[in-house]
């Protein structure tokens, strides 16, 4: 069975509702290399930007990850077994699966207010791809010390440090209100 991690991060800007989703897609081997090995250039090869407007934090993470799992399955997903692990930082993407029956069982709804939440069509999708792949989703602690960074936690800093420079170079471009792909 093939076996890969996908790394999953964001950048936004709140006060202007834009952001900057980022993803690479690795065989699970390459975690197998010691921090220190990992050339820098090579996680950036396989890095894919994407930009998005009039979104929130938990709506980019959530976009992000459904964006992701979309290439994935476009591209590596087969009709062999294929084990899939999602790495992410978001407290929400990470515990989107232990609130799925709750959600599920809610119709989507919040106690609260009695409205429907505002990510629920998200949520829905995120969960119709968890059933037809059967992910895993682990929870990455983000903007750690470098010097307790291992193989995973140095792949995700570099996504993060990535994702955030693609969010800078955005803002300060002239065509900020623009909502195109950068990268490939």
């Amino acid at each position: 069975m093939k076996s890969f991690a996908l790394f999953t991060d964001v950048s936004l800007n709140p006060q202007r509702k834009l952001g900057v989703g980022g993803f690479i897609l690795i065989p699970m081997s390459f975690l197998e290399a010691k921090p220190d090995d990992i050339v820098l250039d090579d996680v950036s090869a396989r890095l894919e930007i994407k930009r998005f407007a009039e979104t929130s934090s938990t709506t980019l993470e959530v976009q992000t990850v459904l964006w992701a799992l979309e290439f994935f399955e476009k591209n590596l997903a087969g009709p062999a077994g294929v084990d899939l692990r999602i790495y992410t930082d978001s407290q929400c993407v990470a515990g989107l699966l232990e609130r799925r029956s709750g959600l599920e069982r809610n119709s989507f709804i919040a106690k609260r207010s009695g409205r429907s939440l505002s990510n629920a069509p998200l949520y829905r999708a995120f969960y119709a791809a968890y059933d037809r792949l059967g992910f895993q989703v682990i929870k990455v602690s983000g903007h750690s010390r470098t010097c307790s960074h291992d193989t995973i936690h140095r792949t995700f800093s570099h996504v993060d440090q990535q994702v955030r420079k693609a969010l800078a170079i955005w803002l300060d471009s002239p065509d900020h209100n623009t909502c195109l792909p950068i990268g490939s």
